[in-house]
């Protein structure tokens, strides 16, 4: 990201490429499914009113896969940790898909560290009869229509992975990544939202209208579970909303958290 310089971490042996830019309150933004690329306009807008920490996830870009993080609940203590390592006490928390899903499991678990959380196209939970997508078994041009709105940028999206052999091999490992922590069941566990009553802070649910992997019908139903949940549809977007509609995402969660102040 032109804005957000990355580093080397190391949390408990394990080594987590990080990228972090700007000044002001924290803010940590957890990636979805498709890993987390080189630039986002909406980062960068997010970084001129925030501290913005951007992590590729353990297994994903350029982060260590240690073998005690195996699945989403694992990768919610792995965040717990990361908060307390940093010594991160107020953070805003943004979760974008499988990112989302990590978020709640933190939250659940313990929201002492977070001060308010913004779910946009969130896995972690499945509505009964509502058809979704799979991004696993779908060729390039149908995961861009899943993914995006226009698909157009969705051409460009997948075309800006596969422009060098490093952003290829990055491709690569995200998904296996993805796959690891989402295969079985596909991107959400039946029990979560048996939990989602103990999510204690501030909460936007944010999703694009046309979003044909994890359809609104998800919002609307997040919605009903986190408690004080406030849910906005953003549209002329599909599931990777912060990357086709940046200036919009930026400003939506912007208004939250100022929102927050009055």
């Amino acid at each position: 990201m032109p804005g957000l310089a990355g580093s080397i971490i190391e949390l408990r042996g394990a080594k987590l490429h990080l990228r972090r830019a700007g000044t002001g309150e924290p803010l940590l933004f957890l990636h979805g499914v498709q890993g987390l690329p080189e630039s986002t306009a909406a980062l960068d807008r997010l970084s001129r009113r925030f501290t913005v920490l951007a992590p590729d996830h353990p297994g994903f870009g350029a982060s260590d896969s240690p073998d005690r993080v195996q699945d989403v609940a694992d990768l919610a203590l792995f965040y717990l940790d990361f908060l307390e390592a940093l010594d991160l006490k107020s953070v805003h928390l943004i979760g974008h898909s499988l990112g989302g899903w990590i978020a709640l499991e933190l939250a659940i678990r313990s929201s002492a560290r977070v001060t308010s959380l913004t779910l946009a196209a969130t896995a972690g939970i499945r509505v009964a009869g509502v058809p979704r997508g799979d991004m696993f078994i779908a060729s390039p041009a149908e995961l861009t229509r899943l993914l995006f709105a226009d698909e157009g940028a969705g051409a460009q999206w997948f075309a800006s992975w596969q422009a060098t052999p490093g952003l290829m091999a990055a491709y690569d490992r995200n998904r296996a990544a993805a796959a690891k922590y989402t295969w079985q069941p596909r991107l959400y566990d039946p029990k979560l939202e048996h939990w989602l009553h103990r999510v204690g802070v501030p909460t936007h649910i944010v999703w694009g209208e046309a979003d044909s992997l994890i359809p609104p019908a998800h919002a609307a139903a997040l919605g009903k579970l986190v408690p004080g949940a406030a849910t906005t549809l953003l549209p002329g977007c599909g599931h990777m909303l912060d990357i086709e509609r940046p200036d919009l995402f930026a400003e939506t969660v912007l208004r939250f958290i100022e929102g927050l102040r009055s």
